[in-house]
């Protein structure tokens, strides 16, 4: 058996227009499943959204974005952690004077 393609990992935006080229072409989801190395179920999940939304592009997600980079948090921490009377303010000041 072969190996499948790893879990949570986000399709590419080529495999998911051959995907739907392959539909269109008329072969059958488990075919072309086995073909790509992708689920059934994942296949099936790519078509759908194209028939009901006409676009093969990922929603966005929800929730809210963040507001400091990851390099902006490792700053913090570091300033947090060698000083830990720092007023949160004079954090901020020190991280924006850095940006």
């Amino acid at each position: 058996m072969f190996k499948k393609a790893p879990h949570g990992k986000e399709l590419s935006e080529d495999l998911r227009i051959r995907i739907v080229a392959l539909h269109k072409d008329g072969l059958g989801y488990k075919r072309f499943s086995n073909n790509l190395k992708l689920s059934y179920n994942t296949v099936a999940r790519v078509r759908q959204r194209f028939s009901k939304t006409g676009s093969i592009r990922n929603r966005p997600r929800k929730g809210r974005s963040a507001k400091l980079s990851a390099h902006s948090v490792h700053q913090v921490q570091n300033l947090a952690s060698k000083n830990r009377c720092m007023s949160v303010a004079s954090i901020a000041l020190e991280v924006a004077e850095v940006e």
